[in-house]
């Protein structure tokens, strides 16, 4: 079965609908990996002792339907992704989770899209995190990484070296976050921005989310969060070193001044088909005193165009910290991977 065959099946199953109109292209990811973890802190396996698992590698596994079609109305033409989370080894109780599912127009005056899609916040970090879709993904040391609904994005036409989004989230009646007798109920309750240059050397970032969703990773029980991230990368050769810093302020209705900053630096060289990768981070939480640092090594071997295979070793440690009667937990965790991308 062809890949445009293939498309319309699966929008068919997904959607009950002809997606074969519009041009669809249907695209996927195994990421397949056996790792032994000795996870005090609770981050996966959640076991004080050494235990091996073959498991969808940061649950990053997916299945997908993109495309476009003209409209016939100068340069206006419709925009869409259906992607959904895949389980190849059988551990979740879902066979399909969300991933990122929108629709939108595309023209001269830039891009419009609705749905449930990461943030823009996300989308700049996922530049230097040499480790993304590990255990050593970024996700796992600071706030931010989020995918989220109920938005829309507008991407301005690139100017020169520069692009500039905005997200705003509706408030659709949930509970403020600054007020428990209050509901969040406008066009913008919660928004993003985001401003980019890229170069084929140089890529610089910074993305601001305002009032998102969600509770710190370690300053108390506040139900949302500022979080402003600066990224950025240089590219030289087959070396490439990339940087992030981040600081995310809790909103809270007793204003206690949760805050939590965290930076990552990573690197990468190549030679020949293999990437030889490192990263180091750490996210300290001013008010609980906590501090999570993280350190990961590996490498890529590049099998073909659409095949990868990853080994790697990821430790994290949560200083001032104390779980399940252990002093300053740590997780360590070894492992190798298969990716193969259609």
């Amino acid at each position: 079965m062809n890949k445009t065959l293939l498309a319309i099946a699966v929008g068919s199953t997904f959607l009950a609908s002809g997606a074969a109109s519009a041009d669809p292209t249907v695209y996927g990811r195994f990421n397949v990996a056996l790792d032994s973890q000795k996870d005090e802190i609770g981050l996966d396996f959640g076991t004080p002792d050494s235990t091996i698992k073959l498991r969808d590698n940061n649950n990053s596994s997916r299945l997908g339907v993109k495309g476009s079609e003209e409209l016939g109305r100068g340069d206006l033409e419709v925009i869409y992704q259906m992607e959904f989370g895949i389980d190849p080894d059988g551990s979740e109780s879902n066979v399909f989770s969300k991933r990122n599912l929108f629709v939108g127009l595309k023209g001269g005056f830039g891009t419009v899209k609705a749905g449930y899609y990461d943030t823009l916040v996300k989308n700049v970090g996922g530049k230097v995190d040499q480790f993304g879709d590990t255990v050593g993904d970024i996700t796992r040391l600071m706030r931010g990484e989020t995918r989220n609904g109920d938005k829309i994005t507008y991407v301005a036409p690139k100017f020169g070296n520069f692009t500039l989004s905005a997200s705003a989230q509706m408030g659709e009646g949930r509970d403020a976050s600054d007020d428990v007798n209050d509901v969040e109920d406008g066009f913008a309750d919660t928004f993003y921005l985001s401003a980019e240059y890229s170069t084929d050397a140089i890529y610089a970032a910074i993305a601001y989310a305002d009032n998102e969703s969600g509770s710190m990773r370690f300053d108390g029980p506040s139900a949302a969060r500022d979080i402003l991230r600066v990224v950025g990368k240089y590219s030289w050769s087959a070396f490439e070193i990339g940087g992030l810093y981040q600081t995310a302020d809790g909103v809270d209705p007793a204003n206690t001044g949760f805050q939590e900053d965290s930076w990552m630096l990573s690197g990468a060289w190549k030679t020949g088909d293999w990437k030889l990768k490192a990263q180091l981070g750490e996210t300290e939480g001013d008010f609980s005193g906590v501090t999570r640092s993280m350190m990961g090594i590996g490498a890529d071997f590049k099998l073909s165009k659409s095949a990868t295979a990853q080994v790697y070793y990821v430790t994290y440690e949560d200083q001032d910290r104390v779980v399940d009667g252990i002093t300053d937990p740590k997780t360590d965790t070894i492992g190798a991977a298969l990716i193969y991308k259609f």
